[in-house]
C-alpha cells in the first residue's frame, strides 16, 4: 500500500467486527469471497488488520463496503473508523504554530491562479471517482410492470373504452418482455443452481438464506421488491406470470429492484 495506508488498530477493529458478522451467520471465508467476488487473501487480511497485504486504499474501502452490506452492518460507520496512517504523522510532525509560520517562510508559494488550477483539477478527480465507485456498488433498478387504469364500468354513459393494443414496456432491457400489468406484483424464484437469497418486499424483508436446487419460492409487494443473490446464474425470476429469465450470470453476485413503472 502507499503512505496512505489504514491504522494497524483500526483496521484491525473494522475486520474485527465484519469477521463477527460472518461467524454469526456460519459463513466461511471462501464462502464471502464467492459472494462478494473479493479475493480471499484480501478479505484475510481485512479481518485481521494486516495493512501491507492490503492493495490502494481507495479498493480496500470498496471491499469494506461491500462486505459489510453482505453482513448488514453500516458500511459508512465502519470506514469513518478507518484513520490513515498518514494524517496521524502529519499531525505529530506539523509542530506548533510559530514553527510553522517559520517553516513557511522558506518554501515557495503558490500563486492564486495555479492554486486554482490544482484544485479545480483535484476535484475532477475526486469526483470521477466518486462516480465510479457509486456505479459499481448501486442496485440495477428495473422497472418492470406498467399498471393499467380499468375503464369505469358505467353503462349510463353509453361508451365502451377500447382496450390498448400497446402492451406494457420494460424500463431496463435486461431480462426481455415486461409482466403483464395487475394488481401489485407477484414473484416467483425457481432454483436451478443452489444460491443465498434474500428478498426485500416493500421494504421489509421477506426472506434471507440458502435455497437449493430445485426450490420454488413466492411473495407478493404492492410496490417493489429488492432481489440479491450470490449466485445470480441459478435464479429464475417470474414476475406477475411471466418469465423474466435469469438474475444474472452464474457465480455472480447481483442485486436487482423490480417495481412498476410510474
Amino acid at each position: 500500500m502507499t503512505t496512505e495506508s489504514f491504522q494497524p488498530d483500526s483496521l484491525k477493529s473494522v475486520g474485527s467486527l465484519l469477521a463477527q458478522g460472518r461467524q454469526q451467520r456460519g459463513w466461511s471465508v471462501d464462502d464471502v469471497s464467492e459472494r462478494t467476488r473479493i479475493p480471499r487473501r484480501y478479505l484475510l487480511a481485512i479481518e485481521s488488520g494486516q495493512a501491507d497485504h492490503l492493495p490502494e486504499p481507495v479498493y480496500v474501502r470498496a471491499f469494506i463496503r461491500k462486505y459489510s452490506d453482505l453482513v448488514e452492518l453500516n458500511g459508512t460507520e465502519l470506514l469513518r473508523e478507518l484513520q490513515p496512517a498518514a494524517a496521524i504523522a502529519e499531525a505529530v510532525t506539523a509542530g506548533t504554530p510559530i514553527e510553522r509560520a517559520s517553516a513557511s517562510l522558506d518554501k515557495p508559494t503558490l500563486r492564486p491562479f495555479h492554486a486554482w488550477l490544482l484544485y479545480g483539477a483535484l476535484v475532477i478527480v475526486a469526483l470521477a471517482g466518486f462516480s465510479y465507485l457509486q456505479r459499481s456498488q448501486e442496485p440495477e433498478v428495473i422497472s418492470a410492470v406498467k399498471p393499467i387504469q380499468p375503464a369505469p364500468a358505467n353503462p349510463a354513459q353509453g361508451k365502451t373504452q377500447k382496450p390498448s393494443a400497446k402492451p406494457a414496456t420494460q424500463g431496463a432491457g435486461a431480462f426481455g418482455p415486461p409482466a403483464p400489468a395487475s394488481k401489485g406484483l407477484q414473484m416467483q424464484l425457481a432454483m436451478t443452481q443452489a444460491s443465498w437469497v434474500r428478498v426485500i418486499a416493500d421494504g421489509r424483508k421477506a426472506f434471507e438464506g440458502e435455497l437449493p436446487v430445485g426450490a420454488k419460492r413466492d411473495w407478493q409487494a404492492e410496490k417493489q421488491f429488492t432481489v440479491r443473490a450470490g449466485n445470480a446464474g441459478g435464479v429464475l425470476i417470474t414476475l406477475n406470470d411471466r418469465s423474466l429469465g435469469q438474475l444474472g450470470k452464474s457465480g455472480e453476485v447481483v442485486e436487482r429492484v423490480f417495481r412498476p413503472e410510474p
